[in-house]
């Protein structure tokens, strides 16, 4: 006998529900009919849709899958992000604009989603991995790929033995190794030999760490630094820039400036990371039209050019010397309707490899005394663009999982390459796309790099979660994998054609394997490839 979850999965598959509020429309007239006395949660859904695929009583539906998952933007990508906060250290900086809670890491709110989690947990880099795993399993989404963000501030002003042994304890919960191998107070070897076991041991594991991200400061990155963040398994740089305009780096006691985010940017090229910076318009000093030229240097500059940005507005938070200037009237953020307006402008103008990450901070509204208010920038953002006719072409905008109005049926699915040079190396953007470049199925950054490690590098190889249906209806069943190994052919053949004997990937530990089976060997932290 059918329970009620399974009626209205087989309904839903049936009539395909274009989003949520459809879905929940096909419930609510199921539930008229069939009295079943509870209202079944999407949990419950989405465990009736497993188990009818599960039995080949349905097949895999992308979209109807997404509109059972809670928040689902948080696996839309094919991995799900994982976020675990440092307990709190002296900062070495003295931004203005920087809120100070004695119980946080400096410039972090108790009451902020990620910083309130971690707080309850005592800032125990096991339980934050494990109890977010769990959490994001109970609402229907899939935990097998993990990226894990390491929060907190300046990550390489901590102490080296706290820096493997917090990486290391997030690879146990992965791992689920309830009885840890390391602790705070063994010696930097011990703790390094170990490391390169639990590694190991992640590699198999059920939760695999596919990306591993750190935040620091471009003072702060150094061939020490970088090397040993490597050892840890890192993969991706997010260093707080802020600006570029010297006078307003030094109004708000930054502590560096171009000069430090050229070279930092440059070493972590030649290491293969991938580099995100971090961008606050609305500081003191800046107007609107020195804001939108900061941002739009930051990709017309070939020595900048990362590929990733958040957007954090400055928001002004009591705790901070820049709310005494604002309590004061010595500062004045610019207005909300400028902020918009250049935002628009930038993002209607910005290259096809770059990805917006964040727009906005979560920081709790009661907190903001000054600067951005609006909590749904994002939103506003794309309803104005869209009605003005114009579009982003950053990658968030236009990865396949947010693209449900397109047909596929009826799009040409096109590989493109685009180069650009940046750090002194030539990079390659390669990536499948329908033939208008609305959406992004699959994309691989490779970098040739005179200078680098080794001369070339596979810095990030993506393909989404959805494409793989989509591929599977447009290029048959025996090839709907094959975008990847696609992109990593086109990387090898211009190698040949540059003469290039060597290519190594900047692979996080959960995927090694995948280059393995593709010819790579481990050497060092890195899967290197012998170009023949």
């Amino acid at each position: 006998m059918q329970t009620i979850e399974e009626i209205i999965i087989l309904d839903c598959y049936k009539k395909q529900p274009k989003d949520v509020e459809a879905l929940n429309n096909i419930k609510r007239r199921i539930l008229r009919t069939i009295k079943a006395g509870y209202i079944p949660t999407s949990t419950q859904l989405l465990k009736a849709y497993h188990k009818l695929v599960k039995e080949n009583k349905i097949k895999l539906s992308p979209q109807l899958e997404q509109n059972l998952l809670r928040r689902a933007v948080r696996t839309l990508s094919g991995v799900t992000i994982v976020t675990a906060l440092t307990k709190p250290f002296p900062c070495p900086g003295e931004c203005t604009y920087c809120p100070t809670e004695a119980r946080m890491p400096k410039s972090y709110l108790s009451d902020e989603p990620a910083a309130a989690r971690a707080l309850s947990l005592a800032f125990d880099p096991y339980e934050q991995t494990w109890k977010r795993l769990e959490a994001l399993k109970k609402n229907g989404h899939p935990i097998d790929k993990v990226e894990l963000i390491i929060k907190g501030g300046t990550w390489n002003s901590y102490p080296i033995t706290y820096q493997y042994w917090f990486i290391a304890r997030c690879f146990e919960a992965c791992n689920r190794t309830r009885k840890s191998t390391v602790s705070e107070k063994m010696n930097i070897e011990d703790l390094r030999k170990q490391m390169v076991k639990i590694q190991n041991k992640n590699e198999k594991a059920k939760h695999r760490i596919i990306g591993l991200t750190l935040e620091t400061r471009p003072d702060f990155i150094n061939k020490k630094t970088v090397e040993a963040m490597r050892e840890m398994g890192t993969t991706r740089i997010e260093i707080g820039v802020q600006h570029l305009d010297p006078k307003i780096m030094e109004m708000t006691k930054r502590g560096h400036g171009l000069k430090e985010t050229v070279e930092a940017t440059k070493l972590l090229r030649h290491y293969g990371f991938k580099v995100d910076y971090h961008l606050m318009p609305q500081l003191p000093g800046s107007t609107p039209a020195k804001d939108l030229k900061m941002m739009r240097q930051i990709f017309s500059d070939p020595r900048l050019r990362p590929d990733m940005i958040k957007i954090y507005p400055c928001t002004v938070v009591k705790n901070s010397e820049l709310y005494e200037w604002v309590a004061n009237g010595t500062f004045k953020p610019y207005s909300d309707k400028h902020l918009l307006r250049i935002l628009k402008e930038f993002k209607s103008d910005v290259p096809y490899y770059l990805r917006i990450s964040r727009l906005i901070r979560d920081i709790p509204s009661h907190h903001i005394m000054a600067g951005n208010m609006m909590t749904n920038l994002r939103q506003l953002i794309q309803f104005e663009m869209k009605a003005e006719g114009t579009t982003c072409h950053c990658l968030r905008c236009r990865e396949v999982g947010h693209q449900t109005e397109i047909n596929w049926d009826k799009e040409k699915i096109t590989k493109f390459v685009d180069t650009y040079e940046s750090s002194g190396g030539t990079e390659y953007f390669i990536s499948f796309e329908n033939a208008t470049r609305d959406a992004v199925l699959a994309f691989c950054r490779f970098r040739i790099d005179p200078d680098g490690n080794y001369p070339a590098f596979i810095r990030e190889l993506h393909v989404y979660g959805q494409s793989l249906e989509i591929a599977k209806r447009k290029l048959g069943a025996s090839q709907h994998t094959g975008m990847g190994k696609e992109m990593m052919k086109t990387a090898m053949d211009i190698c040949r054609e540059n003469k290039i004997p060597r290519l190594a990937v900047i692979s996080g530990v959960g995927v090694r394997d995948y280059y393995r089976k593709l010819g790579a060997k481990l050497e060092g932290n890195y899967m290197v490839f012998d170009i023949k």
